[in-house]
């Protein structure tokens, strides 16, 4: 595999001639919309074949996948172009396996509406290791807001992905509510009943395991909502579900403010199965000009939280989303790369991907 940098005057055809691969591989492998506008200083990632195979009259992914000993899911890994579905037609070529070696495992965790395109989700699924599908709500009785996601949880199962509830303290308004996070920490019954639910809707509904998100909570919490998600993990994992917990960029234990102060990174580290780093949208919609996620402000987090925190149980967030910012500073975003699954307001958790990397 090479990562190729695009130099002023390149385009597809020049850089496929150089490597001597076929130009549609480079744009089908890296999802270019647009391949007659490349951008200087952008990645382009050019993987080598090392078997082929041209689908013949009667074939199908399975017999194909059982013929060379591999997996439908890796056929669709190798094979972007086949959008996560199995039609194929006599002649089409497919990739059976690259050249490269593998250097590790890679689990990756993606984000979606229970309404995502259906096309978007299964051409990304065959990538992903779990999907977090936002968002659950509970009441002060303890009782859940449910959504409507058993085609979404039924489709990750299709694809051997490990769905996942995002529980969260969003109110009717949209934002993250200090005053139901501070509510549930302070009242016993409620977390009881709260777990109790969450229990049993998990099962019913097919998840793996829930992923907290609770932000904005108060700093005088932090103590309660450690022990909270112990508490949840220590009910749940019984049952083979798995508890993560989604935490604040901090670059240190003390860093101040109401975003940061109630995540202590020591002890949900230890109280979750794993945690996500939520290391992006330092630039946002109001911000001053610059990127989603600067590389060294993601390597304070990354110190930081390895420091205190296993890291073959950190998932590292990935945005896959940009903004510009035209004058008079108004904003658009730009791209996504994993459309309707991305959330575009600066107080929403999670616009990416998450990725672990196990050497």
């Amino acid at each position: 595999m090479t990562i190729y940098v695009v130099q002023p005057g390149d385009s597809v055809y020049t850089i496929a001639r150089g490597h001597h691969v076929p130009p549609e591989r480079i744009i089908t492998q890296n999802g270019l919309s647009n391949p007659a506008k490349l951008t200087p200083g952008q990645a382009l990632v050019i993987q080598y074949p090392k078997q082929l195979y041209t689908v013949q009259p009667g074939d199908t992914l399975g017999d194909i996948a059982v013929r060379f000993g591999t997996t439908v899911n890796t056929l669709w890994q190798n094979n972007p172009q086949l959008n996560g579905n199995d039609r194929l037609y006599p002649g089409q070529g497919l990739i059976i396996s690259y050249t490269q070696e593998k250097i590790g495992k890679l689990a990756v965790n993606g984000y979606a509406y229970p309404n995502i395109n259906r096309q978007v989700l299964r051409k990304t699924l065959p990538y992903l290791t779990y999907l977090s599908v936002f968002s659950y709500g509970f009441q002060p009785d303890g009782s859940l807001l449910s959504q409507n996601d058993r085609e979404i949880v039924a489709t990750a199962r299709e694809f051997g992905v490990q769905p996942l509830m995002v529980l969260t303290t969003i109110n009717a308004q949209g934002q993250f509510s200090s005053e139901q996070a501070h509510r549930l920490l302070n009242d016993p019954a409620e977390q009881r009943a709260l777990t109790g639910n969450l229990q049993r809707e998990l099962l019913s509904r097919g998840y793996a395991g829930v992923d907290v998100d609770f932000e904005y909570i108060p700093q005088g919490d932090a103590n309660a909502y450690s022990e909270f998600i112990a508490n949840l993990n220590a009910s749940l994992t019984p049952s083979g579900l798995s508890v993560m917990t989604a935490l604040a960029p901090k670059t240190s234990a003390d860093q101040p403010g109401l975003l940061y102060e109630a995540h202590d990174y020591s002890a949900l580290g230890r109280a979750s199965r794993d945690v996500l780093l939520m290391t992006y949208e330092w630039g946002y919609s109001r911000s001053e000009p610059m990127a989603v996620a600067p590389v060294n402000k993601v390597e304070q987090v990354l110190r930081f939280a390895t420091s205190v925190i296993p890291p073959d149980r950190i998932f590292m967030g990935v945005p896959n989303y940009g903004y510009d910012w035209p004058l008079p500073r108004r904003y658009s975003p730009i791209f996504s790369i994993f459309s309707n699954t991305v959330f575009l307001s600066k107080t929403a958790p999670c616009k990416g991907l998450f990725w672990r990397f196990h050497s």
